[in-house]
């Protein structure tokens, strides 16, 4: 069948006309592609620039991609087009990789959009692999889309993949490298410490081209995350590890967490209080006196963390971290045991920290107790998600349980901390605004004193810790 006459056969309720469109595009990469190991990209397209994809990964019932778009000459890359991809690529300088040719069919539903795509690589012009693929695309989310899907499903046409495009044309040199390999309840303490510690890594590469685009908050708030997880995890972990590499490796991260978290601290506190001054009706000059300190303070800490990430030291660094990540210096007498085996006292005892302390929490807790008891609720959460890609569904449950008792945790901890700051930064001419402000903090971090024991009380019944 010709590729019209496919999309003509899906049937979404309206007529659409079918758009037909042939192009071709000049992958660029290294001789060993690391861009493509790590979801990342870098192409060129005459007539429409250059885009850069900083990363890719699932998201529900699709693929969520974050792209940018450049000007520039055909002949070389643009100067940020590197920027944004050097802690993929290093030192390593890109090259024309791949060429390939589209043929590409486009049939639009409301908000929807059908593409059906036969793709060619190109050797000295004359093709030598092709690759067909239909996908369902939208602008936003992919929402709304099941008769779409439906359709598709119904047509035959649909084989989902979540192999790259690139990497079906090339092969298995330009495949994505950076996933931890799959875990079963078999996997030895080796296998799951490095699945663990080398997922968290590979993270703080992902995500620093987010960090150094500057658009996405998310890019901070997930590096930052990894850093946390990897400090969680050699402290769990730290009866099977030798004890000094652990500690290099702490050091290592710690460093990074501090700059990732004066940025996103300033930015948490910056969205909470813009949108406390919003809800309050409070003046947008009188909020601007306020808060301009605290952007200062933000741009300050931005500068010094990307001042830091485009520097030599800084690559060598991370690549000497992830290296390290992927294998953890292992006790010899441990690292083969199964890692159900050895995992799960640890785990417990994680738990049992976390119970003690909220045991000894008093009626009218202190800010102070309360911030303690959110630490052991992080630390023990990530010690049982550890555990999910070993045990499956019931790690998952409790992990989200403690997910939740961390948040409720977390925004009163986050009501303090504003309401410190408020006191702090006002003077004559923003104390109204200031006292506004500190009045509905004080009364979040009231209400959080108790917010916290619902997702205790279901936290703590057995059926949660059955799978241990």
């Amino acid at each position: 069948m010709g590729i019209a006459f496919r999309l003509r056969q899906l049937r979404w309720g309206q007529a659409a006309a079918t758009q037909i469109e042939r192009f071709e595009t000049i992958h660029w990469d290294t001789p060993d592609y690391r861009l493509a190991a790590w979801d990342a990209g870098l192409r060129y397209r005459r007539g429409r620039g250059w885009r850069v994809t900083l990363l890719e990964e699932p998201a529900g019932d699709g693929v969520h991609r974050i792209d940018v778009d450049l000007e520039g000459e055909s002949e070389s890359p643009p100067p940020e087009a590197l920027r944004l991809l050097s802690g993929y690529l290093g030192d390593a300088r890109p090259q024309p990789a791949a060429r390939v040719r589209h043929l590409e069919s486009r049939r639009a539903v409301g908000e929807v959009w059908c593409v059906h795509q036969v793709v060619s690589l190109l050797v000295e012009r004359r093709a030598v692999a092709h690759a067909r693929r239909v996908s369902v695309r939208t602008r936003g989310p992919l929402t709304g889309t099941r008769r779409a899907l439906t359709a598709l499903h119904r047509a035959g046409v649909v084989d989902t993949t979540t192999q790259p495009l690139l990497a079906e044309l090339v092969g298995p040199d330009a495949a994505p490298r950076w996933r931890s390999a799959r875990l079963t309840p078999a996997s030895s303490v080796a296998q799951s410490v490095a699945a663990a510690l080398g997922d968290y890594a590979a993270r703080l590469v992902r995500y620093q081209a987010l960090i150094l685009e500057g658009s996405d908050p998310e890019g901070i708030h997930q590096a930052r995350v990894a850093c946390r997880r990897i400090r969680s995890a050699l402290q769990t972990f730290a009866p099977v590890l030798e004890p000094a590499w652990a500690e290099w490796l702490r050091a290592k991260v710690e460093t990074l967490g501090a700059d990732l978290g004066a940025v996103r601290d300033a930015e948490v506190l910056l969205m909470r209080l813009r949108a406390d001054a919003t809800t309050r009706g409070l003046e947008a000059e009188a909020a601007d006196r306020l808060l301009r300190r605290l952007e200062e303070e933000r741009a300050r800490a931005r500068d010094a963390l990307l001042a830091r990430m485009e520097t030599p030291a800084h690559r060598e660094q991370l690549d000497r971290l992830v290296a390290a990540a992927g294998r953890p210096a292992l006790l010899p007498e441990t690292a083969d045991l199964p890692a159900v085996e050895v995992m799960m006292p640890l785990v417990a005892a994680s738990w049992r920290k976390l119970r003690r302390r909220a045991a000894a929490i008093a009626a009218q807790p202190a800010d102070e107790d309360l911030h303690r008891l959110r630490i052991l609720a992080k630390r023990c959460r990530y010690a049982v998600l550890a555990l999910v890609p070993v045990l499956g569904e019931g790690p998952a449950g409790t992990g989200a349980l403690l997910g939740e008792l961390q948040d409720a945790l977390g925004e009163q901890h986050d009501a303090v901390v504003a309401g410190d700051w408020l006191r702090q930064a006002a003077d004559p001419d923003t104390a109204f605004a200031a006292g506004i402000l500190f009045g509905v903090e004080r009364e979040r971090a009231e209400k959080g004193r108790e917010a916290w024991r619902e997702p205790w009380a279901a936290l703590t019944l057995k059926k949660q810790w059955r799978w241990m």
